[in-house]
């Protein structure tokens, strides 16, 4: 039976509030969940349900989400992952596997680079250095809605933004995520509403995190393979950066893998935490092994 223990640390006077699942009979090492910039470290549901029978789960709020308060947009991705170094070492659970979700992705990628001594293997999924191009006007526009106290309009254009609205294509649970994140992004109160507009101006800011020098950790690329925010083709040219990496595509997911197909997301990331074959695994298409060589 796990145990929840909760704590707090403070970075440069900023707070990252923690969440243990203490599993008092590990079979895997303890799994750190990061995830996209609305998601709170209460609310991982199933997935982490599945992965915490065989490890440890630590869930964060780190600057900028959930109860952690308000982070301006000009601390970037390299304050919140040593925001996040913090609150692994402290949790007291040693080295972590790292979960890397949509925004994310780009935290624990940073988290590998800078503290690699904290970092077992990283998967990154729905990858996110800066947001896609072709979305930026869009999300810009969504800020301005916020701005105007436009909550329906705004809820429903960041819903379309963040999935796929081809009506043609199969995608698991289709209606039931669409409702939940437009609930999610309509109820959004004024410390939400603030926290989205900073973190978001966070990712339009110019520049790149260095992809220059990739975490020696193994690391795993995924993305759902109807993904149009983070598409196929920017989910694998990232893998391409980083040698010796995996890269899978989850069936019937788009964006928000977590939501739409957590047995099979949960099914990969214990491989490869496990270091297992990565062939076969259900609910993906075959495993890719994209990256350049140096």
């Amino acid at each position: 039976m796990t145990v929840e223990r909760l704590y707090e640390v403070v970075h440069r006077g900023y707070r990252t509030l923690g969440r243990v699942l203490v599993n008092p009979a590990p079979t895997l090492p303890p799994v750190l969940l990061v995830g996209g910039a609305m998601q709170r470290k209460e609310g991982w549901g199933r997935l982490e349900t599945l992965l915490a029978a065989d490890a440890t789960v630590v869930t964060v709020d780190l600057p900028g989400w959930g109860g952690a308060g308000l982070l301006p947009a000009q601390f970037g991705m390299g304050f919140l992952a040593d925001s996040l170094a913090a609150a692994v070492r402290t949790a007291s659970v040693g080295a972590v596997h790292v979960f890397g979700g949509s925004y994310g992705s780009a935290v624990a990628y940073q988290l590998g680079q800078r503290h690699p001594d904290l970092v077992r293997r990283v998967a990154l999924f729905g990858a996110l250095g800066r947001i896609p191009h072709a979305m930026r006007p869009r999300l810009t526009w969504t800020i301005g809605l916020l701005r105007e106290g436009l909550r329906e309009r705004f809820a429903a254009e960041v819903v379309q933004a963040m999935l796929n609205q081809d009506p043609h294509i199969s995608l698991a649970r289709r209606g039931t995520v669409e409702r939940i994140l437009y609930a999610v992004f309509r109820a959004l109160g004024p410390l939400e509403a603030a926290q989205y507009e900073q973190n978001t101006l966070r990712l339009l800011a110019p520049g790149r995190f260095d992809l220059s020098a990739p975490p020696a950790a193994p690391l795993l690329f995924g993305v759902g393979e109807h993904d149009s925010f983070t598409t196929v083709r920017d989910c694998r040219s990232f893998a391409q950066s980083c040698p010796g990496s995996a890269f899978v595509r989850l069936r019937e997911s788009d964006h928000p893998v977590h939501l739409r197909c957590p047995d099979e997301l949960a099914g990969v990331l214990q491989r490869f935490f496990r270091a297992q074959d990565l062939r076969g695994v259900p609910g993906c298409h075959e495993v890719e092994y994209p990256a350049i060589t140096r």
